[in-house]
Order: C-alpha cells, then structure tokens, then sequence
C-alpha cells in the first residue's frame, strides 16, 4: 500500500533501509520509487538525482556514526577508550552495512562530508589524546581507522571465512592500534 504521502524524510528512511539491504551501488531512483509506490520522477521533486541522494546518505551515514562515536568516548580514556570506539564502529557496519560502506568511500561531496565527520575526527581525538598524544594528526586518525576498518572490510568481502575467528581478529586490530597510540603517547616513534 502507497503512503499517502511521500516526504523527504520518508524518502531518505526508504533510501536507508534500502542501501543497508542491498548496497549503497544497487540504489536507484527506480527501485526506491517501487519501494515508496511512486512513480521515479515524482521523487525528483525531492531529491537532486541519485549522485546527490547519495551524497546526503553519506553525510547522513557519517553524521549517525559520529554522535555514537562521541557517545562511547564520553568519559572514557586509554584502552578503555579506543575499545569503545572500535566496538561501536565495529557494530554500525553490523547493523547498517550499507551505510557504513557509504561512510567509508570517495566523498560525492567532499566539504559535506568534512562536515559531517566533525564529531567522529572529535571522537577519535579525545581518546587519542588520553594516552598523551600531544596532536592527534590526522595521518595518525587514519592510521588508526585503517586499521580497524581494514579487518571490517576483508570480513564483509568474505575473504575471512567460516575457520577465521573473525573477532579475535578485530580484537587484535584494536591491540595494534592501541599498542601503536601508547608508544606515541610515550613519544617513541613506532616506525621501521
């Protein structure tokens, strides 16, 4: 049954609920009007075409993972800490896969995305600086995140199968990155 009335706020919940299921790369304007029971040009009058749909899922996407990211940083420092955000980023790609895949790419909007991972870059850098890190830079920000994103993203490749004990694996991720912020905090450079 059709809503009565489709809203950008119904459009956007729809969109999400759609590139968790599918993917971020299945959305089409076609399927989300299916989905909706409108007519796809009639979604127009809403949203700038699919790139730019996209594009506020992703601020959207980032902006959600942000205020969870701040949430579990909250009077948290150290080890603590740095667990806290690996599990909550490590939960967000459970339960909404897709969108967290549309985090993690090319910005379609790169000053929107700046924007929007405010509180994440925020987030990270408190927890950073509780082990002492006098500037948390961020190519250490990164180098943090891509470490723990990678084990997330060879999971969902499936490249870690059945015989893996894929949270052992993050669990260890999550020890590099802290053994890695220690040594920094220390003023050891952790380089070869």
């Amino acid at each position: 049954m059709a809503p009565s009335r489709v809203d950008r706020s119904l459009i956007l919940e729809t969109a999400e609920a759609l590139v968790d299921r599918d993917g971020w790369r299945q959305l089409t304007i076609t399927a989300l009007a299916t989905k909706l029971g409108v007519r796809g040009p009639s979604l127009y009058h809403h949203v700038d075409g699919i790139d730019g749909l996209l594009g506020e899922l992703q601020v959207r996407a980032l902006g959600d993972l942000g205020a969870e990211l701040q949430r579990a940083a909250m009077g948290r420092a150290g080890r603590d800490g740095m667990r806290a955000l690996a599990s909550v980023l490590r939960d967000f790609a459970a339960r909404s896969p897709g969108r967290y895949d549309l985090a993690m790419r090319e910005p379609f909007d790169e000053r929107a995305v700046l924007r929007a991972s405010t509180a994440a870059s925020e987030a990270l850098s408190a927890v950073i600086a509780s082990f002492g890190v006098a500037e948390a830079s961020l190519e250490l920000q990164l180098s943090c995140l891509a470490t723990l994103h990678g084990v997330l993203a060879l999971d969902r490749s499936g490249l870690m199968t059945s015989a893996v004990d894929t949270t052992a694996v993050y669990d260890r991720a999550v020890d590099l990155v802290v053994l890695l912020l220690e040594h920094e905090g220390r003023g050891e450079a952790w380089r070869t």
